[in-house]
């Protein structure tokens, strides 16, 4: 698996030369999608390399190229939250070489001004997801998730969070636990998990949440000690034990029903014909041991979900996120001026 990713890691430069000389694509016609893909694809990463979003990308860049039968190359386009990757795809002809290698953080871009295209313009191919898990420093006087709670009832904000970016994934699941348990943390941005992560070892804050893939080794290194999963089921990781789900106490987590995946993504309106190509080789991959075994490896569930059923899971996470992030003054354009349905 080391030297797999290492191949992967690798592939940078030479994705990044290959784009150059790629060019741009013309219009699609029926003549191309007959004989669809004829050159390579590019992969629009919009996270930076060596993260999860990242090295998922490269993943199915891999396992894409025997099912395509041609090289599908990965450029990490950082920058906007975003948005730089998610308006190269969307500027791109809808001729199925140009994706995007998306997470979930794709769901709120439009309300936080990154994009103006919503959920319903793209077609969602994705691949693996990691449930949040909330966790202490080894030392910290709370010893359950109830600890926790108590003492945010006794004293409201008393306790500092780190859950990455403001509107981000990790922090709606904190906004979810709040209002789950009728509790107040004061919440502190970080520029992604790492740095949240760094934050509670360094103890600037009280209290970390992001995923148990990421946090993993921290908590067997003991690190970091879990209080639970911010999710409605437990989580058994080898080398710990059980982590317990906050959603057994705090059954109102279930409200705002919003998840990891990582994956990638299409103009919905790309040609249906291309579409099924690319649905039938994702299919295949769901199924390449390389990937079920790095995703294994990293504590990533399986998902392989696409078409229909994405874009219903996606629909009902963007009404109920982005009218979260509203009511909270957190975003910059209105839902409903997006036509975005209250959920």
């Amino acid at each position: 698996m080391k030297n797999t990713l290492f191949r992967l890691v690798a592939g940078l430069t030479l994705s990044s030369a290959a784009l150059f000389l790629s060019g741009c694509g013309p219009a699609s016609n029926s003549a191309e999608t007959d004989s669809w893909p004829t050159k390579p694809i590019t992969i629009s990463c919009f996270a930076a390399a060596g993260g999860g979003t990242d090295l998922i990308s490269r993943m199915v860049a891999q396992a894409m190229e025997p099912e395509l039968g041609v090289k599908v190359n990965v450029i990490n386009r950082t920058g906007g939250r975003g948005g730089a990757a998610i308006n190269h795809v969307w500027s791109r002809p809808r001729d199925g070489y140009e994706w995007g290698g998306f997470s979930e953080s794709v769901i709120p871009a439009s309300v936080l001004g990154i994009t103006e295209t919503t959920t319903k313009d793209w077609a969602y191919f994705m691949v693996a997801g990691a449930p949040g898990v909330i966790s202490v420093a080894p030392d910290s006087p709370f010893k359950s998730l109830e600890d926790l709670v108590a003492a945010l009832k006794a004293n409201p904000k008393s306790v500092k969070a780190a859950a990455g970016l403001t509107g981000g994934l990790w922090h709606t699941k904190l906004l979810a636990l709040e209002e789950a348990a009728g509790v107040q943390f004061q919440f502190i941005p970080y520029k992604g998990s790492q740095p949240s992560q760094l934050a509670v070892l360094t103890q600037e804050v009280d209290v970390v949440l992001t995923s148990i893939s990421e946090q993993a080794e921290l908590i067997r290194g003991g690190r970091v000690r879990p209080l639970a999963m911010v999710e409605m089921a437990p989580k058994e990781l080898d080398g710990f034990g059980t982590i317990p789900a906050a959603g057994v106490n705090y059954p109102g987590l279930s409200a705002l029903p919003v998840g990891q995946f990582l994956g990638f993504a299409l103009p919905a309106d790309t040609p249906t014909d291309i579409l099924a190509r690319i649905t039938s080789a994702f299919e295949k991959i769901m199924q390449d041991k390389e990937l079920i075994s790095y995703c294994d490896e990293q504590l990533l569930d399986l998902m392989g979900i696409h078409g229909e059923e994405s874009l219903a899971m996606t629909l009902k996470a963007e009404r109920v996120w982005t009218w979260k992030l509203h009511e909270l003054g957190i975003t910059v354009k209105s839902p409903a001026d997006l036509g975005i349905a209250r959920p």
